[in-house]
């Protein structure tokens, strides 16, 4: 009986079953220890949930991008974000996006649209 149960299970593992993990991030801003924005978004190969937990605003403003470098310049300004998506969400609301391009990148802010590529709109 134990002989059959690792075969099966054996052929089972060999069949391809497989998980793929993506990427998960949360962003909790908390005032004076309580958390009053909270977003999170999972990314797992072309396709993305983001949602919009908490805002004290009412809305999560995301902004999807990537970096497109330029091969032949050599140097670090070569590369420029390029804008894949650009939303808002109101809280408790969620979106899913389908073909997403690899190396996706995100920034996201409660209070105003934040800009690629450093995010520092996105903080406050």
């Amino acid at each position: 009986m134990r002989t059959a149960i690792l075969l099966a299970a054996t052929l089972l593992l060999l069949a391809g079953c497989k998980i793929d993990a993506g990427t998960t991030t949360i962003t909790n801003v908390s005032i004076d220890g309580k958390a009053q924005n909270v977003m999170r978004s999972y990314v797992n190969g072309g396709a993305g949930d983001f949602e919009c937990i908490k805002s004290i605003s009412g809305r999560c403003h995301y902004l999807l991008f990537v970096r497109e470098c330029d091969t032949h310049a050599g140097d670090a300004d070569a590369c420029r974000p390029r804008t894949v998506e650009a939303f808002t969400l109101e809280a408790g609301t969620s979106r899913h996006l389908t073909h997403l391009p690899p190396r996706l990148k995100q920034c996201v802010s409660h209070d105003r649209e934040p800009s690629a590529p450093d995010c520092l709109a996105a903080r406050g």
